[in-house]
């Protein structure tokens, strides 16, 4: 069901804002601090020349010497997030970030770009959602230990002599069998994913919620899990129960956790309001809608699951 929780903030607007979300692209917050102290540092006048000090101490001289060095290294030595840009994918709409990260979007952790499409119904001239995929940062680990386990390589990925291993799992990725196989083996195996919605044309949240589930049921093996999935399904529409517009540029978010559970979000952009809906805890609707995204015979979108093969691959 939907939680009371819909939030309203000005820190919400104002971290949407400040991120460039429009079709430009956008500094890092890193980028725009550093060139703040920068500006702030030319325009503070010259302070006047400090008095003569007696000398330190050689022995307070260490230790503050150690706790510079020590700071100094942590700062330096840690981690760096790479800077967010911005990818068109449609004109209509604002472009897709190459990460979600929190607070801006209300994710568990951070997620990072696997893949962009277009998804069209009836006729492709009738585009109605762009489409991003991500994948959890902290996850991106585990890609090469799945796809290199011996069960894999030997059973479905290996199987031409004459290439190399990533250009096998490429093949295995495009084959509309195998990929299946290969992404029910990543999605077991705990990876975290997210998806975004973005409307190209005002819609309506049933017509988005009825979509999902159609995508569960055309997964290959739904008809040999029907039970389970007719009790996940009717757990989806039962939190999924806010109706009304889906209009352009709002979001939809979708974050597939460890053990398989679906939490959906919805963005209203234009009010700055965030509706988080409860969690479908079946594992098994979850990894068979992420699934449709990057496998199979008949994916949402195809330049999608194309983009998400070649970042898989890369990952390798």
């Amino acid at each position: 069901m939907l939680c009371a929780n819909t939030l309203k903030t000005a820190a919400f607007k104002s971290a949407r804002a400040s991120a460039g979300l429009r079709r430009v692209a956008a500094l890092s917050t890193f980028s725009q601090l550093r060139n703040a102290a920068a500006g702030s540092a030319a325009a503070a006048p010259k302070a006047p020349e400090p008095a003569a000090k007696k000398p330190m101490s050689p022995l307070l001289a260490s230790v503050l010497g150690l706790g510079a060095g020590f700071l100094m290294y942590k700062v330096f030595a840690g981690p760096k997030e790479e800077e967010i840009r911005y990818i068109e994918i449609n004109d209509q709409i604002n472009s897709f970030p190459t990460a979600l990260r929190p607070p801006l979007y209300p994710l568990d952790t951070n997620f990072s770009l696997l893949g962009l499409g277009v998804r069209s119904v009836i006729v492709e001239s009738f585009k109605v959602y762009g489409l991003g995929i991500y994948i959890a940062d902290e996850d991106k680990k585990l890609v090469p230990m799945i796809l290199n386990s011996f069960f894999l390589k030997k059973t479905f990925i290996d199987t031409d002599e004459s290439k190399t291993h990533k250009e096998n799992i490429k093949d295995a990725l495009d084959d509309p069998v195998k990929s299946v196989v290969l992404a029910r083996n990543l999605l077991d195996g705990g990876i975290r994913m997210a998806a975004k919605f973005t409307p190209i044309k005002n819609t309506n949240l049933t017509f988005v919620r009825e979509g999902i589930i159609k995508t569960i049921w055309n997964h290959p093996d739904a008809d040999a899990n029907k039970e389970v999935l007719e009790k996940g399904i009717e757990e989806l529409r039962t939190v999924f129960n806010k109706k009304g517009s889906f209009r352009k540029d709002d979001d939809l978010l979708m974050e597939l956790k460890k053990d398989g559970s679906l939490l959906l979000t919805y963005m209203d952009n234009k009010r700055g309001e965030i509706f988080q809906m409860e969690p479908v805890k079946e594992p098994m609707l979850g990894r068979f809608l992420f699934s449709q995204y990057m496998s199979g015979p008949k994916p949402l979108s195809e330049a999608c699951k194309d983009e998400i093969t070649d970042s898989l691959v890369d990952l390798v």
